[in-house]
């Protein structure tokens, strides 16, 4: 056990009001100097909201309650003037989404000067831009000083906040969910970053995630939360070896079933709860790999949905002068799925697997080859006939917040293909469609005068979903649908993809940057990588012997829901790991 003067933070029932409203309940956990605690829980569980309660960085309206105790200073009783001299240079955040947080007018040296000279000289050594850099491991990049936010990746950007962040040597650093949507190569080069960030600088770490491999990844202690309580707490090796909550069993199964380590039904995995997130009568995912009866269905009178020959998507790079410079996006690619069977593209950020999808769309040049949908060919198509071979598409884009007009009630929105390819017309009759539609996804027929701002983000996929339906298509097109959704509610969404293609046996494309996510529901996959197709095959195939080093490289990349497996890859054995004796706090 460690003695209590090595505890850095301690959080004592705090509770925390929005605009008069509880939203957290009593929390309490604390932090040990050199530890990292993940802060797990789905959405609104109460863990952002506790981990920003630190700095007192909760939306206006708030209040704090309870006691927030920092190296030993009460931070709840601090003036606001002596809170923001902790906030950067003793507690220090990294946000989720670098983009929005980083200044777009500004270089990546304006960001990192201005966050090294935001606190008065207090005799400690001020480090460098250069040399946050070289901390982050972006010191190779010669003119990333120079460069602008959106002219870095994703990774690169949430390396450069993290550099922000550790400029003045912080005591604790808050990560809220900094690997949310960035591909699996991308997040482990993160978290190795991360590990080595609080190793080298002797920093404490609250990691804010719902992703339970993450946790078994980097975390030495886990605070599960639901419902904005702390419902349990202890180290990473017993909480995953032995949980005591259900709803802690709940996520670690619905994890396990999407990492392929749970032999069990992902209808165990699901947690009791809301009518509204689970559709009724859902029977959950199969054993194993989903899909491999349709899979063994395909034979060659099986009826041919997409067939994608050899196409290739240019963009100019440097603008539409005559004569500019062209860059190929997708090189060469083929593919084909036929009805009920559905094909998972994965591949990192770049790798062209949603460039793909926009092709077949028509949303994407396609400058070669051939996309022939359900035996028309869609190169070169214009006008009505264009049209009407589109409308046997449907599509589920990744962001549902944004891909749903929040002026319209959901009858307006889960409609709005039949209703412009003039299939149906009467207000009456889409209304009464719409209520069927919902049902089907699993949410309450009558919610159909509802608006987006009333849903949570997985009745805002299934309301998608609902949406590329309607028409009936013949291939349903979902780009990483899951990717920023809690590991329940993917279950289910997964799940909801599954049982609609065996009631309408469309042809489905599923993408995503995670190859465990993609076995649970495909028959086959298609790996890519630079624009070119590098393996494709029967999913078990490529999941269990993959042929290529790319897709290895992809499977080991992806952190999964066992803190011993982690540390393994890590070269860590878990007795040698602090924490691991099984305390609680």
């Amino acid at each position: 056990m460690n003695t209590a003067d090595e505890t850095l933070l301690t959080v004592t029932d705090l509770r925390i009001a929005v605009s008069g409203t509880e939203v957290v309940h009593g929390a309490s956990f604390a932090v040990r100097r050199g530890e990292v605690v993940a802060l797990v829980g789905e959405s609104g569980a109460g863990k952002s909201m506790s981990a920003m309660a630190i700095p007192n960085l909760l939306p206006a309206g708030s209040e704090r309650h309870g006691s927030i105790r920092f190296d030993g200073t009460e931070l709840l009783e601090l003036p606001d003037s002596r809170m923001r001299n902790y906030r950067g240079s003793e507690i220090a955040c990294v946000y989720q989404e670098p983009m929005t947080a980083l200044n777009p007018l500004h270089t990546i040296g304006d960001f990192l000067s201005e966050a090294i000279g935001a606190h008065a000289d207090d005799g400690r050594e001020r480090r460098q831009p250069q040399e946050l850099l070289d901390l982050v491991g972006l010191g190779a990049f010669d003119d990333l000083l120079q460069r602008y936010p959106h002219q870095i990746s994703g990774g690169q950007r949430q390396r450069v906040m993290a550099a922000g962040a550790v400029a003045w040597n912080p005591k604790l650093l808050i990560a809220d969910e900094p690997t949310t949507a960035l591909d699996v190569t991308t997040q482990r080069n993160l978290l190795a970053m991360f590990r080595d960030l609080v190793k080298r600088e002797q920093m404490a770490m609250i990691f804010v995630t719902h992703d339970m491999g993450v946790v078994a990844d980097i975390a030495d202690s886990v605070v599960v939360m639901r419902h904005g309580q702390v419902i349990e707490r202890g180290d990473v090796f017993s909480t995953f070896a032995s949980p005591r909550h259900e709803y802690t069993r709940s996520l670690l199964a619905a994890a396990r079933a999407l990492h392929g380590a749970d032999e069990h039904a992902v209808e165990a995995s699901v947690p009791a709860g809301p009518a509204t997130e689970t559709p009724a009568g859902s029977a959950g995912l199969e054993a194993g790999v989903a899909g491999a009866e349709p899979a063994a269905a395909a034979a060659d009178d099986a009826e041919l949905a997409l067939d994608v020959r050899d196409i290739v998507v240019e963009y100019r790079s440097t603008g539409r002068r005559r004569g500019a410079a062209r860059k190929a996006a997708v090189q060469g690619a083929s593919l084909s799925v036929v009805r009920g069977q559905t094909l998972g593209i994965v591949g990192e950020s770049g790798s062209g697997k949603s460039t793909i999808a926009r092709a077949i769309l028509g949303l994407a040049p396609v400058t070669g080859g051939s996309v022939s949908l359900a035996g028309t060919e869609m190169v070169g198509l214009r006008g009505r006939r264009r049209r009407t071979a589109m409308s046997r598409l449907g599509v589920v884009f990744q962001d549902p917040t944004s891909s749903l007009d929040p002026s319209l009630p959901l009858w307006r929105i889960v409609t709005e293909p039949l209703w412009r390819s003039g299939k149906v017309r009467d207000a009456k009759a889409l209304r009464s469609k719409a209520g069927e539609l919902l049902g089907d996804v699993g949410l309450d027929p009558a919610w159909i005068e509802r608006r987006r701002h009333e849903l949570s983000g997985g009745q805002k996929q299934r309301v998608a979903i609902a949406r590329a339906i309607s028409h009936e298509p013949d291939v349903l097109i979902a780009d990483e649908p899951t990717s920023a959704l809690d590991v329940t509610v993917q279950v289910t969404v997964l799940e909801l993809l599954a049982r609609l293609q065996r009631t309408h046996n469309f042809a489905c494309i599923f993408i995503s940057h995670d190859l465990y996510v993609v076995s649970t529901i495909s028959d086959r996959v298609l790996v890519m990588k630079d624009g070119q197709v590098v393996e494709n095959g029967p999913t078990e195939e490529v999941i269990n012997d993959p042929e290529n080093e790319y897709t290895r490289t992809l499977l080991g990349a992806i952190p999964v829901p066992d803190p011993v497996i982690q540390r393994a890859r890590h070269g860590v054995a878990a007795e040698d790991v602090p924490g691991a004796e099984g305390d609680e706090r």
